[in-house]
């Protein structure tokens, strides 16, 4: 049988990563959505005529949507993963409680 362990300060840490990552995703989503709407004649003629332009925008649009779901998701992930910690920490001092009640000697000191 294998051993299973949870470190809740490094579940702690990763949050905080997870944190910061969603801070700092704001600002190179808003780079990439000002340099990929700029698409001027990349398609040129043709693109008008079959759509391409236009495809291209809703595609653009969706995935910046997606994109500026990110940090959302990320901080998110980081409250889960300190939420975790918590509850590791306090399953962890519920086993050593109840070890410490079955260990105790009958009408000793509680």
């Amino acid at each position: 049988m294998s051993q299973f362990g949870v470190d809740p300060d490094t579940l702690n840490e990763l949050a905080g990563k997870f944190d910061r990552e969603a801070k700092d995703l704001a600002k190179p989503v808003d780079a990439f959505a000002a340099t990929a709407s700029q698409i001027g004649e990349a398609f040129g003629l043709l693109g008008a005529c079959d759509g391409a332009a236009q495809k291209y925008q809703t595609l653009l649009n969706g995935t910046l949507k997606a994109l500026g779901q990110l940090p959302a998701v990320f901080a998110s992930d980081g409250d889960r993963l300190r939420l975790n910690a918590t509850n590791y920490k306090n399953s962890d001092q519920t086993a050593v409680d109840h070890l410490r009640a079955a260990t105790r000697p009958a009408g000793g000191p509680a």
